[in-house]
């Protein structure tokens, strides 16, 4: 089973929160994670097919050739600085979830500014989480 071609301009930012993922990226990146769940749904379970986001969707010019036009990589991660505190406690009539994974798309100015807290390696301010997310509960 050959794997899903290269996306070109393919950019993705995964956010690391204290109680979430986010998954940040241009149209094209969503395509190419869309491409690899395709190949994943259509692949035989027995054969325990997987991608890595980074190995898979880093390209070549991000990986080989160092392109620092548009920031380093064209898929990377950046984490919520340790000193950023976060509220968890539930609002009323609601419940903390444990954990979310979030998918958003950004424009390319939104990127821009993702990937020049690379080298830093944390979230910049405006893309803080100041709350856990909450689940409303039905009565």
């Amino acid at each position: 089973m050959s794997n899903p071609l290269e996306v070109p301009g393919t950019r993705i930012c995964v956010l690391i929160h204290s109680h979430e993922i986010e998954i940040c990226a241009n149209v094209q990146g969503f395509k190419a994670l869309g491409n690899w769940m395709s190949w994943l749904a259509e692949s035989n379970p027995a054969e325990f097919y997987h991608f890595h986001l980074l190995w898979h969707l880093e390209s070549e010019a991000s990986r080989f050739e160092d392109d620092r036009s548009r920031g380093a990589k064209n898929v990377w991660f950046l984490r919520t600085p340790s000193t950023h505190p976060s509220n968890s406690a539930p609002l009323q009539d609601t419940k903390a979830v444990p954990f979310e994974l979030t998918f958003q798309v950004l424009t390319e100015t939104g990127l821009d500014e993702l990937a020049s807290a690379q080298e830093q390696g944390l979230i910049p301010s405006k893309y803080l989480k100041q709350e856990a997310s909450y689940d409303v509960e039905c009565g």
